[in-house]
């Protein structure tokens, strides 16, 4: 691995060198570094460009990027495209070879099996690790994987560190205490040290002082309680106990969590008194000082303005579902009423009309009934066009492009047809699509008709859930 890795960034180095005089394109963006590199990708653009493998390199991309960019120089954008990945490929290798050297020479330097077929163990806190051995045995190489432990402290070895353990154990248990002989706040028993490999179980022998969790309990003398502590430590087999004493006072309480235990104590005082009554005295002063009493109130404003924004956001999202749902039932219409609109259409054409007066007549019996389609107001604003001016065929097309549907661009393209070729053809035309509009108003009714029934399937399902409880109830109440 190290010669082929060598290799390459020699030939990587050989080639930067051969391509020194190479001019990068403006568009790669390259800085000093990239910059080597990109040169090898010119270079070797202009050397796959000039070989038969051109078309099998370029062509494609050439294609592509004239159907992204049909006003660009497709060959120079497809010669930056390529130069661009070159560089960028070359860079990452050029890196990933220098990394490999380096990691290949770091784990050769670094040798775990030593002299004599050893292992080193490594010290407490470090872990243990595993390495991979090849163990011959005539002639057959096996690999196995094998696991070292950390290393156990003799018993020599933890008589010497027992007294720097002790200072740290006591110094750790005090926490936030100045000192053994001034212990205010609650100690912190921990079970394990970082950096030491013992075990430790604590026993306070003055439970009137400490809980099992090292708390300071509460009528604690002022003077001061005397407390002799025990900690019991454990390791592989080692077995001791480390005792000493420690001074305990009452916690320091800041004033206002005396004020607050007081008024506390005369609640629980003027209850005990009242409990017969029923009414509940407050006590109008706490140890001589004057107590005012006021209810603090709940408010719910802030709710209440978190509903009011929600709504807001429910109505102003909800508007834009509704349009959504209007857009989508102008869509269902449009397909529902474009079979009567082909048909009269055709009729009249077939009467003799044109186009344009049998669409006038079609608008005018609509305006008669008083009943809105958006079909037929459609119509209506292609006919105000016409009227304003515009062609009668550019008001088709508007009127198509406002229905967004295949159907109404299909039947205004027969009638450009009709008006730019004549009328030869024009009504079987429009018959044939008459046809074809009914036949897909038949399939639209029956897909309506799945539909409904899907969506009846769940209240049906209900309901004979509920039939089933009439039934099954009452026998059950029976038995």
């Amino acid at each position: 691995m190290i010669i082929f890795a060598a290799t390459i960034i020699v030939v990587l180095t050989i080639l930067a060198l051969i391509c020194a005089k190479e001019e990068v394109p403006a568009e790669c963006e390259a800085s000093a570094v990239t910059k080597p590199f990109f040169r090898m990708a010119v270079w070797m653009e202009r050397l796959l460009r000039g070989s038969r493998f051109r078309k099998k390199v370029f062509s494609h991309n050439e294609e592509r990027l004239r159907m992204l960019e049909p006003a660009a120089d497709a060959k120079r954008s497809s010669r930056i495209l390529f130069v661009k990945k070159c560089g960028l490929c070359f860079l990452i290798l050029m890196v990933g070879m220098i990394f490999t050297l380096l990691i290949t020479y770091s784990e050769s330097g670094e040798s775990l099996l030593g002299e004599n077929a050893s292992l080193m163990r490594r010290e407490y806190g470090r872990g243990k690790y595993s390495v991979e051995l090849d163990a011959e045995m005539e002639g057959q190489v096996n690999t196995v994987d094998v696991s070292v432990l950390e290393r156990v402290y003799t018993e020599e070895e933890i008589r010497e560190l027992m007294p720097v353990f002790y200072q740290e154990l006591e110094k750790t248990l005090l926490g936030k205490n100045t000192g053994p002989d001034q212990v205010r706040e609650d100690l912190n028993p921990v079970s394990e040290i970082k950096g030491y490999p013992f075990y430790v179980e604590w026993d306070f022998k003055n439970r009137e002082v400490f809980n099992r969790m090292g708390e300071i309990k509460e009528d604690i003398s002022p003077e001061g309680t005397l407390c002799e502590i025990e900690a019991h430590i454990t390791y592989e087999g080692h077995d001791e106990t480390h005792s000493f004493s420690v001074m305990v006072y009452p916690k320091e309480v800041s004033a206002a969590e005396k004020i607050k235990k007081s008024i506390e104590t005369a609640l629980s005082e003027a209850s005990d008194k009242s409990k017969n009554e029923e009414l509940f005295k407050l006590p109008e002063d706490v140890e001589g000082i004057k107590v005012t009493w006021q209810e603090r109130k709940k408010s719910s404003t802030g709710i209440l303005v978190v509903m009011i924004l929600a709504a807001v956001a429910v109505v102003y999202l909800g508007r834009d579902k509704d349009l959504d749902k209007k857009i989508k039932e102008r869509d269902e219409q449009l397909i529902q009423d474009y079979p009567e609109m082909v048909s009269k259409l055709s009729l009249y054409i077939g009467a003799g009309m044109s186009i344009r007066v049998a669409w006038r007549k079609m608008v005018s019996e609509y305006q008669q009934k008083g009943i809105k389609r958006y079909v037929y107001e459609e119509m209506l604003l292609s006919c105000r066009e016409m009227d304003s001016g515009v062609s009668e065929l550019a008001a088709y097309q508007h009127f198509a492009k406002r229905c967004r549907l295949q159907r109404y661009v299909k039947l205004v393209s027969l009638l450009e047809q009709n008006a730019r070729l004549g009328a030869a053809g024009f009504l079987s035309s429009m018959r044939s699509e008459c046809k074809d509009a009914l036949q897909e108003r038949k399939a639209n009714a029956r897909r309506m008709g799945e539909e409904a029934g899907t969506k009846l399937l769940l209240p049906m399902v209900l309901m004979l859930a509920i039939v089933m409880v009439v039934i099954i109830v009452p026998a059950f109440v029976s038995i």
